[in-house]
């Protein structure tokens, strides 16, 4: 069965999940809009497959193109529901759940992040997803973005290790990092390392489901592994909690953090989504 532009239902849903354990980060609202076309044609080049001749006809007027490589004809639809699942540990919901809270849409991502931003503060210039390059020198750099050509590092050198500036990302604003090349990175070496820092100090978080690993992975992604003062204590209470095996109070937890923030901040509806994900599983957040 062929889905196309503007189709829903429970078929464009399963579609949908299965492009986002390539990295597409979708919503699973079942609705094949601009996004999911988008996803469809990233899709078919991360796998190189071309449409069958057969795709579009039904809809194609008299004289025109019947391939049109926005839909999802049956190939597509085998090749996604045979890839593996690119994150066990969180799943591809998961791993779609975390990347929009940090970057929003895959159209929101392509606006605003797809080129050197610097977030303010004390943070370095940061790429892709969240990654921060005051955190990490040359060597590291290539190690994780080993696709990234040997001029553009060239160009990124002086903004290793350092505090950003406005003038600094404006050296390097016109590189570009597309959404495929940052999920790769965020899936293969940011996430790993961050589930790594969870467990240091939430160890439970290995038998948790799916769901509420990644809703633990998300807060130390955001708030980091520090343990230490008052505006960690909710922080230092779920891991007690945990430790009890008193798992249905955690999301109070998460959702009590929301006094370090003003209401409005988005760090506020973070902490939000994070508790409901503990409670409710992806479902709840159309992740699944």
């Amino acid at each position: 069965m062929t889905l196309r532009f503007k189709d829903h239902g429970e078929p464009v849903k399963r579609l949908q999940r299965n492009l986002n354990k390539l990295g597409s980060i979708l919503l699973v609202d079942g609705d094949f809009g601009p996004g999911t076309r988008d996803a469809v044609l990233d899709a078919r080049t991360a796998l190189s497959i071309t449409p069958s001749a057969s795709v579009g006809a039904a809809r194609a007027p008299a004289g025109a193109d019947a391939v049109d490589p926005a839909d999802a004809d049956d190939a597509l639809q085998a090749a996604l529901a045979a890839f593996p699942d690119p994150f066990p540990a969180l799943t591809a919901a998961g791993v779609t759940f975390i990347a929009r809270l940090e970057v929003g849409s895959p159209r929101q991502y392509r606006l605003l992040y797809r080129h050197p931003e610097w977030p303010g503060e004390s943070s370095g210039i940061t790429i892709g997803i969240g990654y921060d390059l005051k955190f990490v020198r040359r060597a590291e750099f290539e190690a994780d973005w080993p696709a990234v050509p040997a001029a553009v590092v060239n160009r990124l050198v002086p903004v290793f290790g350092v505090t950003g500036s406005e003038s600094l990302r404006a050296t390097v604003a016109d590189l570009d990092f597309p959404l495929e090349m940052a999920m790769k990175v965020f899936i293969g070496r940011t996430l790993p390392e961050f589930l790594r820092k969870t467990r240091a100090i939430y160890p439970q978080v290995a038998a948790l489901p799916p769901a509420r690993a990644a809703s633990l992975v998300s807060l130390v992604y955001n708030r980091g592994a520090d343990l230490e003062g008052d505006r960690r204590r909710e922080m230092r209470e779920i891991q007690h909690l945990l430790a009890a095996g008193n798992l249905d109070n955690v999301p109070d937890q998460i959702e009590a953090m929301v006094r370090l923030w003003d209401p409005r901040s988005g760090l506020v509806s973070r902490r939000h989504d994070e508790a409901r994900l503990w409670r409710s599983g992806f479902a709840a957040l159309q992740l699944d």
